[in-house]
């Protein structure tokens, strides 16, 4: 059985290709699809071109898609990928996704139509549960989009790598109304360390863009520090915080 990985460096689709490790086999190529369009009702937006760190840290191949990111023709352009990639031997691919049936009946019926079966392992899981389990897997992220009351401009780089953190989250979703997972657009995520990567992320410079009511965080360098010890610390390194 090969698995490819549909990647966007986030931490969804990071948690599944991390579980796809655990449950099935490990992907050996991971897809990052990136749209034409900010407003891609199917695809992550945000610092999709370093996905390569994540697959430098993973020692995977990755393979890099582009789409138009027009709503539903975007779904239609994966076609030739798909199709290439079951000609290829492929029979199962990894996603994030957790509540969108928007995304994943789309993906499940294009996949199916290849006989590609699709891996999405933490599909309707309890949306406060979620991030408790990607924090037992050892998954830090960074927020690097909002667009939700609750998360201001601070957010943008807060780095979720403790129970602490997730409560918060959790707490400012209660409090305004957003999803916590970040599933309803709320935010988006970019993975800086797993107990699978060599190394970890450090972000050395990047750029805010912010309209008053949401943004995001364009990474424009990184650097990979190795592991050398047991502790790994990154929380001096975040770059936000939020007000709640």
């Amino acid at each position: 059985m090969r698995v490819f990985s549909f990647f966007t460096g986030g931490k969804d689709s990071t948690a599944a290709y991390l579980r796809s490790c655990i449950d099935r086999v490990e992907p050996d190529l991971l897809v990052t699809v990136i749209p034409g369009r900010s407003d891609s009702y199917m695809f992550h937006t945000v610092n999709l071109r370093f996905t390569a760190y994540h697959a430098l840290l993973l020692n995977n191949k990755i393979l890099y898609y582009y789409v138009s990111g027009v709503k539903e023709r975007e779904v239609d352009e994966l076609r030739p990928l798909v199709s290439n990639l079951y000609e290829s031997g492929y029979t199962v691919a990894t996603a994030g996704g957790i509540a969108s049936n928007y995304q994943r009946r789309r993906l499940e019926k294009l996949l199916n139509e290849y006989g590609i079966e699709l891996y999405a392992p933490f599909w309707d899981i309890p949306q406060d549960e979620v991030l408790y389990r990607y924090l037992e897997m050892g998954i830090d992220f960074m927020l690097v989009s909002v667009s939700s009351n609750g998360l201001d401009r601070n957010a943008l780089g807060w780095i979720i790598d403790g129970e602490d953190d997730v409560e918060e989250m959790i707490t400012l979703g209660e409090k305004y109304g957003f999803n916590p997972t970040g599933e309803g657009g709320e935010y988006e995520s970019f993975v800086l360390y797993t107990p699978r990567f060599w190394g970890y992320i450090r972000p050395s410079k990047y750029k805010i863009y912010w309209d008053g009511v949401s943004g995001y965080l364009e990474l424009e360098k990184l650097s990979i520090e190795r592991l050398t010890g047991d502790v790994k610390k990154l929380k001096s390194y975040s770059m936000g915080g939020v007000n709640g």
